[in-house]
């Protein structure tokens, strides 16, 4: 199923099965409403948090819905989703959200990640928008206070 959906694997692993199930629904809602999908933008493959390995970044605002609109976003925002891997040759998420965007940074050993989402998080309207900021550990995704 993989190979049919275009997905790049990381290093050389395949994707989680559960990730390339949910990104195969998400092509066939787009076909069922008319549009021409192209998932091949949707994974990609990162050292996370840092252990040497690599980790999957499935960020849902990469699928391209042609002739209808992208079935895993709606006005607050895309899901993007985190999985690290666990050590035995699987994946854990570690983060799953809806977001308007997000980017990396690193400070020393210390990697974060800055997510925008819609106000409703943070008790404004949703057509605003909220910052937050994630340490991304070992093997938990945390929120920094």
């Amino acid at each position: 199923m993989v190979s049919g959906l275009g997905l790049a694997p990381a290093h050389g692993e395949a994707p989680p099965e559960d990730i390339a199930e949910i990104i195969a629904e998400a092509a066939q809602v787009c076909r069922a409403s008319g549009g021409k999908p192209d998932t091949t933008a949707i994974l990609s493959g990162d050292d996370l948090n840092g252990d040497g390995k690599s980790d999957w970044i499935a960020d849902f605002a990469r699928l391209k819905c042609e002739g209808a609109g992208n079935p895993t976003c709606n006005a607050n925002g895309c899901t993007l989703q985190l999985y690290y891997f666990d050590g035995d040759a699987g994946w854990d998420l570690v983060f799953e959200d809806f977001v308007k965007g997000y980017k990396f940074s690193s400070s020393g050993d210390t990697r974060t990640m800055h997510v925008t989402t819609s106000g409703i998080p943070c008790n404004k309207p949703a057509e605003e928008t909220c910052s937050f900021n994630y340490r991304l550990q070992k093997d938990a995704v945390v929120p920094v206070q």
